[in-house]
């Protein structure tokens, strides 16, 4: 599969809300391009809906102190 097919498949399948803010995303991209090459920022789209179907947006996040620390039983039992 294409990346085009893959993408096509997956814009099919997309909520309205997420067409909704990539529409709005590649038309700033195209009015940053005609101007200038000043990067996005995500403060720049808007996406009105986003905080009441992500109620969890904005809220810190907390990562264990062991997050990244090795699994070496994981590791041994892969080995076996």
């Amino acid at each position: 599969m294409t990346i085009r097919e893959e993408l096509i498949r997956e814009i099919e399948q997309a909520p309205d809300e997420v067409l909704q803010a990539l529409l709005t995303l590649l038309r700033l991209t195209q009015m940053r391009q005609s101007n200038s090459s000043v990067p996005i920022h995500s403060s720049e789209v808007s996406n009105p809906g986003s905080q009441q179907h992500y109620p969890l947006r904005g809220l810190p996040l907390v990562i264990a102190e062991d997050f990244d620390d090795p699994m070496t039983d994981l590791w041994d039992a892969l080995g076996s």
